[in-house]
């Protein structure tokens, strides 16, 4: 991929290294300011523990050395604290842990913190497309969790969490005290406090064929796949069909990064089960989606129910001759991402059986099927596990989400803190589910960070409170469209609506004014080259860490750079 050429170019390995070297500085700065030990230890000096430090500490490094995953994080400091224990590697987990560190915590309190998960990657999720598109590099997508963690004194394990066992239970079948974390290697994590951060995964629905059959799109695994495929269909199909599942913020920001990669050489369509696309949205955000998804192609059916997927037997012609549900291979990714079998790459037909509202079938023909029609919270699998799956003692919703109080600690287990996708702050009732999105995980982790510090200290812990920052999505790698939402009085969004030089001048910057915020109307919206820009400054601000945000920025002033040289080029020669 062109991102791929771009990481090992020596520009950037140079932008790269000052970006350390600067991070670092501001890192070893802050914490001479701020009171913190310094430290410039590296991954097994002899600050870290080793053999030496506190009974606990020791006891820690045994444990979590026992995982092949374990890694010990850069400069870490010693510590004879409580043992935290984050299961999860995501916005949530990540952030959290993060978090922890820029606490001032009492001498002897400051815990120390082990963070697991299943992969050696965090991923910004919402930057996933830009990963497809060749707009962001692995990178600046998907760090490595040694990399984030170097700086601070963080023990990571990569591992797959498979129980939690809790110690001194309680008669309402809660828990009181710490307990052991159990992976599926064997491997054992102790902890006194737990916070359980584990996402959602992709949901099918139990649909048949949809595994066999359709790309997830969650992971960056998920994303090198969609990638490979669509260089696959690039190369060999002359004009191929692309069908995408799903008609909400995944669905329609994949339809466009998709459409815009294969240039109108391409068929796509767009399903989705709702009257329209992005229900529940700002209205801005909705009619910015159409316009793009209309400008570059992609057709859209609405109202239309999935039931099953199948495979086409090869030499067959769509709908007349397919496989079982199984389809002709029983790969449910790599075949299907485009590595294809030994005899050579998968190139046969996927067919998408839909049902619209008054019963009709449609069968639709496809190279390439991308789900994104469902999540379900991690934790979900474990309130009825098969064997090996996930075993947690939390009570559970519904939806499978662990149920929280106000404050995100999980009921009836005074020591285990829950949120992200995981976790529904109820108070034991059924309450709507706040949005699956990083601005969420982003907003607990704080609160999180803060009740485990209070907790530990004896403090009063805080009510957690959602505040809604607006609606961002990617419309390919130069547009955009965020909502914010602010009000905006009656009398400047009429003169905007009239037919005056305000409103050409707000129209051709890509700004649309409304009178109020909500599911169907907004506060302003920004469209086009200006909202793109706009969500990369956000998402460059939520970068995890200092260091990564350097690292980010470096690469994208590069990356303007070069785009505006070619530019002047182009205009030079014309």
């Amino acid at each position: 991929m062109a991102a791929a050429a771009r990481c090992s170019s020596m520009g950037r390995a140079g932008a790269t290294g000052h970006a350390q070297q600067l991070g670092s500085g501001l890192r070893v700065l802050w914490r001479r300011v701020a009171g913190h030990q310094s430290s410039a230890g590296c991954m097994g000096s002899s600050n870290r523990g080793g053999a030496g430090g506190t009974p606990g500490r020791r006891a820690l490094l045994a444990t979590c050395a026992a995982s092949p995953g374990y890694t010990a994080g850069v400069g870490a400091v010693e510590g004879s604290g409580p043992r935290v224990c984050i299961l999860g590697g995501g916005f949530g987990g990540l952030y959290t842990a993060v978090k922890l560190e820029s606490l001032m915590w009492p001498r002897g309190t400051k815990p120390q913190v082990t963070l697991i998960d299943q992969s050696e990657r965090f991923v910004f999720k919402p930057l996933l497309y830009e990963l497809v598109s060749g707009a962001a590099s692995e990178e600046e997508v998907a760090p490595h969790f040694a990399q984030l963690l170097g700086p601070y004194p963080v023990f990571f394990v990569q591992g797959r969490v498979h129980s939690v066992q809790p110690e001194h239970a309680t008669q309402d079948g809660g828990s009181t005290g710490g307990g052991v974390v159990t992976l599926a290697d064997g491997a054992s994590v102790p902890y006194d406090w737990l916070v359980v951060s584990l996402g959602a995964e992709t949901s099918t629905f139990g649909l048949p064929g949809v595994k066999e059959c359709a790309l997830p799109f969650s992971t960056y695994e998920d994303a090198q796949r969609v990638a490979a495929r669509l260089q696959l269909l690039e190369e060999l199909v002359g004009y191929p069909e692309v069908v995408v599942v799903g008609g909400g913020y995944a669905g329609v920001e994949l339809a466009a990064v998709v459409a815009e990669r294969l240039r109108g050489r391409a068929r796509i369509k767009l399903v989705t089960s709702t009257p329209d696309i992005l229900p529940g949205s700002p209205q801005g955000n909705r009619e910015a989606a159409h316009r793009v998804l209309a400008d570059q192609g992609v057709s859209i059916l609405t109202g239309a129910q999935v039931t099953e997927m199948r495979k086409a037997r090869a030499g067959s012609s769509g709908g007349l001759s397919s496989g079982g549900s199984n389809g002709a291979s029983s790969s449910s990714g790599v075949g299907i991402g485009g590595a294809g079998t030994a005899a050579g790459p998968d190139l046969a037909k996927r067919l998408v059986y839909v049902k619209d509202r008054a019963g009709q079938q449609e069968v639709l023909e496809a190279d390439m099927v991308l789900w994104s029609a469902g999540q379900a919270p991690a934790t979900k699998a474990a309130a009825q596990p098969p064997p090996g799956a996930l075993r947690l003692p939390f009570s559970t919703n519904s939806r499978g989400a662990m149920q929280t109080d106000a404050t995100l600690r999980v009921l009836h287990h005074s020591r285990v803190f829950a949120l992200g996708d995981v976790a529904v702050s109820s108070g034991g009732q059924e309450q709507p589910p706040l949005p699956a999105t990083a601005q969420v995980a982003f907003q607990q982790a704080d609160y999180v960070a803060w009740n485990l510090w209070a907790s530990i200290n004896n403090k009063p812990l805080l009510g957690f409170s959602y505040q809604h920052l607006g609606d961002m999505m990617s419309l390919g790698t130069t547009g955009g469209a965020v909502t914010l939402p602010i009000s905006v009085p009656p009398q400047l969004s009429a003169a905007v609506a009239a037919a005056g030089p305000l409103a050409g001048l707000l129209k051709a910057a890509g700004v649309k004014l409304s009178g109020s915020y909500g599911g169907g109307s907004d506060g302003v919206t920004l469209e086009g080259p200006l909202g793109a820009a706009v969500r990369r400054a956000a998402y460059l601000y939520r970068q995890p860490t200092l260091e990564q945000q350097l690292r980010v920025a470096g690469d994208w002033a590069q990356s303007a750079s070069k785009q505006l040289r070619q530019v002047l080029a182009d205009a030079a020669r014309k």
